[in-house]
């Protein structure tokens, strides 16, 4: 699939996965417009698409403010013209436990995780959507977790809100799926385990430095993307499963591409 001059929006894309993510396709040239509270971050990916031979542009949005949001996109359409590409990897990990803090502080945080990740993801599909119908079609991939998989379940203090926000991501792939098929626009959902990531070092030093890396993440994408307009859709991909090494999880996002 050709993706040169396409146009990518990515939510949370300052550092980590959605950088990685960004720099990927700009290789492939496609532009990319990253959205995220990190004005700083996401200038510096900006730079790294540029100098990978696309168009970046940075965007300061909060994803869980969904006239951001909308702005935001307008901007987009603006600076670059269309949008055929939408990759929900907003997302906060923070203590939401039953037990700690107090009543103020767990409950601002659990909201907070869900305005971020599931809200978030739904206010820029709305706002992309019709954008993707006007060129004939696109696709939005969803960054999920494994935890969502039956046998992943992930506990501590962070794990109620991330997950529960995960959770909804997941069914809105489903269903958004279905909802979308007529007008050409897949959606899909990667499902990966420990990835090195600023957010996974704030947690796990080791976990992280013996996970993926986050251009293998920016390759499931692409993978994904190959399969053209014709492709799956409505599939969460689960692949790199915490404690698999990193040459499997490779091996797994290459069976992700059409004719694995």
């Amino acid at each position: 699939m050709d993706l040169k001059g396409k146009v990518a929006v990515i939510s949370g894309g300052a550092v980590g996965i959605g950088r990685g993510v960004a720099v990927t396709l700009a290789k492939a040239g496609v532009n990319v417009a990253t959205l995220d509270i990190d004005a700083v971050g996401n200038a510096e990916t900006a730079r790294l698409v540029t100098e990978a031979g696309a168009t970046g542009i940075a965007l300061d949005c909060d994803v869980a403010d969904r006239a951001q949001v909308r702005r935001a996109m307008g901007e987009v359409l603006s600076s670059l013209g269309r949008i055929d590409l939408l990759v929900n990897n907003a997302a906060i990990y923070i203590d939401t436990s039953l037990t700690r803090g107090t009543y103020d502080s767990q409950t601002r945080e659990y909201q907070r995780s869900i305005d971020i990740c599931a809200l978030g993801s739904y206010y820029c599909a709305r706002a992309a959507v019709p954008a993707m119908q006007a060129v004939g079609g696109g696709n939005i991939i969803n960054i999920i977790t494994e935890h969502i998989k039956e046998g992943y379940l992930m506990v501590g203090q962070g794990a109620s809100g991330y997950d529960a926000a995960k959770w909804v991501m997941w069914r809105q792939t489903e269903s958004w799926a279905v909802e979308l098929k007529d007008h050409n626009i897949r959606v899909n959902a990667l499902c990966m385990g420990a990835t090195d990531t600023p957010m996974l070092r704030a947690v796990s030093v080791p976990t992280a430095e013996a996970g993926m890396k986050v251009e293998d993440i920016g390759q499931a994408v692409m993978n994904v993307l190959a399969h053209g307009p014709g492709g799956p859709t409505g599939e969460s991909h689960l692949f790199g499963t915490s404690g698999t090494p990193r040459e499997q999880s490779l091996k797994e996002i290459a069976a992700l591409a059409p004719g694995a």
